[in-house]
């Protein structure tokens, strides 16, 4: 099962868009969970295995669906994090098959802000057992030096933390647009998200 946590905030104009890609490139069952905040039409809220309007920022939000999605999931399901205005472009199924067989974790990472080192949200595949396994957590923290030379914490910092106090190895999405109409928004990564 492919269990997929994603966060709306205060407007419903991603959602068509990402479940429409979803059903496109996914052909095995999955599940949605999502965090819909100030989304108040409950014929949204029936198009998720699970909705709630969660409390907490982003990370906070992110980990608690990710707690829930566990309460009902085998360890070896595959579990997604997505925000709510990214979506894939190219078939996930058999890649996240091959992909997860392979690493434990692949994620967006942009490097084109500032050199950002860390999983980003936008996109981050692995397993729930994996995520039980190193307590994933997408809070900041964890800081590194940026490409300008300024110390940051981010969303994901602490998850690159606890990869590489485990010596895990993740595999990097990277930024592969053909056209960039902005340098860090309008991404796609891996020409599949």
């Amino acid at each position: 099962m492919i269990n997929i946590a994603t966060v709306h905030w205060q407007t419903a104009k991603w959602i068509d868009a990402q479940l429409h890609y979803l059903s496109r490139a996914i052909d095995v069952p999955y599940r949605i969970f999502a965090s819909l905040n100030g989304i108040d039409d409950p014929d949204l809220w029936q198009r998720f295995h699970f909705a709630a309007d969660l409390q907490g920022g982003h990370a906070s939000k992110l980990n608690e669906l990710a707690d829930v999605i566990a309460q009902s999931s085998d360890r070896d399901d595959t579990l997604i994090f997505l925000d709510g205005d990214a979506f894939p472009v190219q078939p996930l199924s058999r890649w996240l098959d091959d992909t997860l067989r392979n690493v434990k974790l692949a994620a967006i990472r942009r490097d084109e802000n500032l050199g950002d080192c860390q999983p980003h949200p936008s996109f981050c595949a692995t397993t729930v057992g994996f995520w039980q396994d190193i307590e994933g957590d997408w809070r900041p923290g964890g800081t590194w030096i940026n490409s300008a030379g300024r110390e940051v914490a981010d969303t994901g910092g602490n998850l690159l933390y606890k990869l590489r106090q485990n010596n895990v190895e993740w595999l990097p999405l990277l930024r592969t647009n053909t056209h960039n109409p902005h340098p860090v928004w309008f991404g796609v990564y891996d020409h599949r998200i």
